[in-house]
């Protein structure tokens, strides 16, 4: 009996024990993977953690990213403005430089032009001593008291020469008026034209050896005749009076009456006196 109660009692303790394994062993698998799960949240929120404060990092230089983008387009804007401003103010520039190169051309091109009239000034003053030193004196009554009766035609044209010397008439290159003045071989065609000699249109290109109705075969000429020089392009009228001879027409003084030797070269053009008409209205 005794030994049936002692085999009761331990297979009662090897179920109790078994019981209790089997309690542990639940136990153990049930509680291992809670702490791994446990492990693992905490992990996950320790991570979270770490990633929010990476992205309020990342936030805040999102922030300053786009506050600076901003700035960058505003600042781009402006840029676009000045630049606009700059490209009026360059187009506003080039046109300058264009209108300051034609006005330079063009004050170049009047230093030149004043450059030849100086030049040109220069030899006139230094000619002037010569047509002082052979200057004629020729007036109203040397003329209608000395010996042109036998030339009635040329004595009047050299009195109407004398009168537009007595009028003041001057030099100038480019005139072909009595109001602007002649040069030399102008004054000697407007004279033909005035008192009928020349027919034909003139102007301030007009120069007397061109002139068909002048003879230009003459080797000497006679009173009345032209003389022209042809190194200087001078243009005066022949004339004798009282045994002197000497040639009168516009010089850069002014009308003068000269040598017949003031200048080099002379050539002669005969006048048609056939063809006189009064020089005097």
């Amino acid at each position: 009996m005794d030994s049936s109660n002692e085999h009761v009692e331990s297979l009662s303790r090897n179920v109790e024990e078994y019981e209790k394994n089997a309690r542990r062993r639940a136990w153990l698998s049930s509680i291992v993977p809670l702490l791994i799960g446990v492990f693992l949240l905490g992990y996950t929120v320790w991570q979270i953690q770490i990633y929010g404060q990476k992205l309020e990092g990342v936030q805040v230089q999102l922030d300053q990213t786009t506050e600076e983008l901003g700035t960058t387009i505003n600042n781009l804007g402006d840029t676009k403005e000045q630049l606009e401003e700059a490209d009026t103010d360059l187009v506003a520039i080039r046109e300058k430089l264009t209108t300051t190169t034609a006005e330079l051309e063009s004050a170049q091109k009047e230093l030149e032009s004043l450059r030849d009239q100086l030049e040109q000034t220069t030899r006139d003053l230094q000619n002037a001593n010569v047509f002082i030193a052979n200057n004629v004196a020729v007036d109203f009554f040397s003329v209608k008291g000395g010996s042109l009766e036998a030339y009635p035609s040329q004595e009047e044209l050299l009195l109407y020469i004398l009168q537009l010397q007595e009028s003041g008439i001057g030099w100038n290159r480019g005139g072909f008026s009595e109001a602007e003045g002649f040069n030399s071989p102008n004054f000697a065609v407007y004279v033909l034209q005035s008192c009928g000699l020349y027919t034909g249109a003139a102007d301030v290109n007009t120069k007397p050896w061109n002139l068909s109705v002048l003879d230009a075969s003459i080797d000497r000429p006679s009173i009345g005749d032209l003389v022209y020089y042809k190194d200087s392009g001078f243009s005066m009228f022949y004339y004798e009076l009282n045994g002197e001879s000497f040639v009168i027409g516009m010089t850069p003084l002014g009308v003068l009456a000269q040598n017949i030797n003031f200048a080099p070269n002379p050539a002669y053009l005969g006048v048609p006196y056939e063809n006189y008409e009064s020089c005097f209205d």
